[in-house]
């Protein structure tokens, strides 16, 4: 697997990389690189936890709520559908593909899905985060 740029702030947070199953996109952003560097890139907002075991009455207990920044730079054959209020992945795959270029596919559980290549992946911030009053992993207790 080719390099993801900065990966060692998210696998610090997690102890390792981290699934992205359940993991909800908080934020697309599209940039066609005109007015910065000359390269189209695409930016993820994700809202990623871990689970330890279950609360009382078998809930999950979700923990190391932390929300995330990738960007893909270069990119190309962008496929997005389905962006609304909840996006959930099933996970995020990234596979070198050879000859500079990176295949990213987001499988959804709900709301946005989609693929794109690229030529280089970039873990851009790392934050603890209190998942707000609407989302479904919010503190009920």
């Amino acid at each position: 697997m080719r390099e993801i740029i900065n990966r060692e702030a998210l696998e610090e947070r997690f102890g390792s990389w981290p699934s992205f199953h359940d993991a909800e996109v908080y934020a697309v952003r599209l940039d066609s690189g005109q007015r910065s560097t000359g390269r189209t890139s695409l930016e993820l907002d994700i809202h990623l936890f871990a689970v330890e075991g279950t609360k009382p009455g078998g809930r999950y207990n979700f923990v190391k709520h932390t929300l995330i920044t990738l960007r893909f730079d270069g990119i190309e054959a962008v496929e997005l559908d389905g962006f609304g209020p909840q996006n959930v992945l099933d996970d995020l795959l990234i596979e070198d593909r050879g000859s500079g270029r990176i295949a990213v596919s987001l499988p959804s559980n709900n709301g946005l899905s989609g693929s794109l290549r690229c030529e280089e992946v970039v873990v851009l911030g790392v934050a603890p985060f209190e998942p707000g009053s609407r989302s479904v992993y919010h503190a009920d207790e």
